[in-house]
């Protein structure tokens, strides 16, 4: 593969990889090792979810069902999920200051509101940074699915996530070219090496640099023994059983698979959750996606006992207002929204804050946005205000002004 080709693919896909000279910035023993983020995009309506605490006409269409917790109750759209709620945590009180898609994804990602003048990294780039080490041979953020690719904003490009779009295509870029042989990679590796010290000695600069350690941790992920935790066909039997064949549940079983290999964060996208119109007639296909994959994931990482150590979280852009519109649909609503924690010793089977009873406001134990992305970070033993510089000089905190929750662990 010509090292031209190489590494115009890696910039343009977002390629992250690890790289030399990266140190901890665990400040308490981390509740968690890695993470993954099922990130469901379009704004899941928490009075057909997880939020049947609120008065029968906000539930409208969606029935209650009771889940294996006493006094934990769920929508009949996941029936599923409602026997695995004794692993999962109801956090019924979120709220954002962003209503609007884009926004309140970025916000979601980013803890920080959309700016004309910088790009901030998700979270999923900060951990990368902090957590990276030397001995790690697979990249520390991955992005499944077709949703937001995973930037790492104003960090060099190596932060950013791996972008995988099909479980089933592959990673591009990651195979030696067929028509060279192995000593003739390693040959041009020699010359390019030499290269790139002397143009380090003339010219070298922090972006160079950046350049060069991309190079470098991409050719380790090449030759990694772990790149074949991408091979889903290569899972024990028994955990492959867990799952459906929807893209979604093979999403699922990918983001397993790479946490039981060590990537930090895994960020799972499942979108189409913007529903204006005709709500109850396509919300189910959706929900059931959510339903059958979440609850595979939840009995893979038991199994594999690695639940305690993986930190799951459910996250969603804003939630749907408590009223149905003239359309049969539900708009936007980020006051008082659901998201799910699980794993890494969370309070698992109870629920955590309300909203008022006509669904219109976050109650009690509210819980903002970059309170949310702090406790995460936290749980991982990095500190919520770990500071960063943007290219212009301009210092930005991890989780913007965010104090991690750690009420939400026993």
């Amino acid at each position: 593969m010509k090292r031209r080709t190489f590494i115009h693919g890696i910039g343009m896909t977002g390629l992250s990889l690890p790289f030399l000279n990266v140190a901890s910035a665990a400040t308490q023993p981390p509740k968690a090792k890695s993470v993954i983020n099922i990130f469901l995009s379009g704004g899941l309506s928490q009075y057909d979810s997880f939020n049947m605490e609120v008065d029968p006409s906000v539930i409208a269409n969606s029935k209650i069902i009771e889940s294996n917790v006493s006094g934990v109750r769920v929508s009949h759209y996941f029936p599923t999920l409602a026997k695995h709620m004794d692993k999962l945590l109801v956090i019924n009180s979120m709220k954002s200051n962003q209503g609007a898609h884009p926004a309140g994804i970025y916000k979601m990602l980013t803890s920080y509101d959309p700016r004309s003048s910088v790009t901030h990294p998700e979270l999923g780039a900060w951990v990368s940074k902090r957590l990276t080490q030397e001995r790690d041979s697979l990249p520390n953020f991955v992005s499944i699915g077709k949703g937001s690719a995973g930037t790492a904003g104003f960090f060099p490009g190596q932060w950013a996530a791996l972008p995988v779009k099909n479980t089933s295509a592959g990673i591009d870029f990651v195979n030696r070219h067929s028509l060279v042989n192995e000593n003739q990679f390693e040959e041009r590796l020699g010359i390019l090496d030499s290269l790139n010290q002397q143009f380090k000695q003339d010219f070298g600069s922090k972006d160079s640099q950046a350049y060069t350690d991309t190079y470098q941790g991409s050719l380790r992920f090449m030759n990694s023994q772990d790149i074949d935790a991408f091979k889903l066909d290569h899972e024990n039997e028994h955990i492959i059983k867990l799952y459906d064949k929807q893209e979604f549940s093979r999403s699922c079983m990918l983001a397993g698979r790479l946490v039981e290999r060590g990537v930090r964060y895994v960020k799972v996208e499942l979108g189409g959750w913007d529903y204006h119109d005709q709500i109850y007639g396509k919300l189910p296909g959706n929900a059931s996606k959510l339903d059958k994959g979440l609850s595979s994931l939840l009995m893979h990482l038991s199994q594999k006992g690695l639940l305690e150590s993986s930190l799951v979280v459910d996250s969603t852009d804003f939630g749907r207002k408590p009223g149905i519109n003239p359309n049969q649909g539900r708009d936007h609503h980020p006051d008082g929204f659901t998201c799910l924690l699980a794993g890494a010793g969370v309070k698992a089977g109870q629920i955590y804050g309300t909203t008022t009873k006509d669904g219109q406001a976050a109650a009690d134990q509210v819980l903002d946005v970059i309170d949310f992305n702090a406790t995460i970070a936290w749980s991982l033993g990095i500190d919520p205000s770990t500071e960063e510089n943007s290219a212009s000089g301009q210092p930005f905190k991890l989780a913007n002004s965010g104090e991690a929750r750690t009420d939400l662990f026993t």
